[in-house]
């Protein structure tokens, strides 16, 4: 069995089966429908419309494990129109009673409210974590489903679809070159190595990483090779400049917020995603870089003298003990 392969198998594996993104789908389009009815019948609010969000709607999402919980993310989108500022504040909790009247026999302590969303947690079948966003749309934001998270800490730009597109743009650029790697997967990946680290990072933290790895890079015909060119992008930027994307604006007359290190949300261009950084946090972040991709490189020398095993093992210190199982066949 190659490494080739071997990570073709591995990729495949990493993500989530059909038959759980079905049932997911299922439970959420379920949500979606009911919570439709209850917000207008309630009447407070206008429900405009629900976007699938997240790791799902960009096709990077990981099949469930120990350490990758399953989330599916929903945006909710409402009418601001006639709301006052107070009002709209109050969306959060409106959104939580909605959800509960919906499913009225699950216990208290599966709505959990955070910053931007409400999670709702299924633990029984196939055992998910649904995140209901809402957000205030606003056509005038020239973005397309453009609008604003109530959050306590203040209101934050966003936009589904642009995120969405962010991803789906560079998955496309990835198809003119030959081979197995698409950018999308390749955050797959990217995302696997960060839930193996003590401190995982978010998941847009790996999208942007991911991307501006590949925009200076692009990727090669190879799994190996184009991980190690995230891994040498990262080693040679050490963060020491900002990291941020023009997809959406005009980035050169930008003021970058203070701070250690600086990585640009690619739809808010006030949203430093890197803003609790400190250098101890950068540099050990660098280390375990420098660790995985040491380890790259063995792995590179053992395939050289064709010794497979020696770079399952190597493979292994990057990924975990779980790259040997899941390249092994379909599971």
């Amino acid at each position: 069995m190659t490494i080739i392969g071997r990570f073709n198998r591995f990729v495949k594996n990493i993500r989530p089966t059909d038959d759980h993104i079905n049932e997911a789908n299922r439970q959420t389009d379920y949500m979606v429908e009911k919570l439709k009815g209850k917000v207008a019948a309630d009447g407070t609010f206008k429900l405009e419309k629900v976007l699938k969000a997240g790791s799902n709607a960009k096709f990077t999402s990981l099949r469930r494990t120990t350490e990758n919980i399953f989330d599916v993310d929903l945006a909710a989108y409402y009418s601001g129109t006639g709301a006052t500022t107070k009002d709209l504040n109050k969306l959060l909790d409106f959104t939580c009673e909605r959800l509960r009247e919906i499913y009225p026999s699950k216990p208290k302590e599966d709505f959990e409210a955070l910053k931007s969303a409400v999670r709702v947690k299924f633990r029984s079948g196939i055992k998910l974590n649904v995140d209901v966003a809402p957000i205030i749309q606003d056509d005038s934001l020239e973005l397309e489903n453009g609008g604003w998270l109530p959050r306590a800490d203040g209101w934050r730009l966003t936009s589904v679809t642009c995120h969405n597109q962010f991803i789906s743009r560079r998955t496309t650029k990835s198809n003119e070159v030959s081979g197995p790697v698409k950018f999308n997967r390749l955050v797959r990946l990217m995302k696997w190595w960060n839930n193996q680290q003590d401190i995982a990072q978010p998941s847009i933290f790996c999208d942007l990483i991911t991307a501006a790895a590949f925009d200076a890079y692009g990727v090669t015909n190879e799994w190996q090779s184009s991980l190690r060119q995230v891994f040498s992008f990262l080693l040679k930027h050490q963060f020491l400049e900002p990291i941020i994307f023009d997809d959406y604006y005009d980035t050169r007359r930008l003021t970058f917020p203070s701070g250690q290190v600086v990585i640009m949300d690619s739809v808010n261009l006030e949203n430093n995603i890197a803003k609790d950084w400190t250098k101890k946090i950068r540099l050990d972040y660098l280390a375990r870089v420098q660790d995985a991709y040491d380890w790259m490189m063995e792995a590179r020398s053992c395939e050289l003298d064709n010794d497979e095993e020696g770079a399952v093992e190597m493979w292994c210190q990057v990924f975990g003990n779980k790259f040997r199982f899941l390249s092994e066949g379909e599971h």
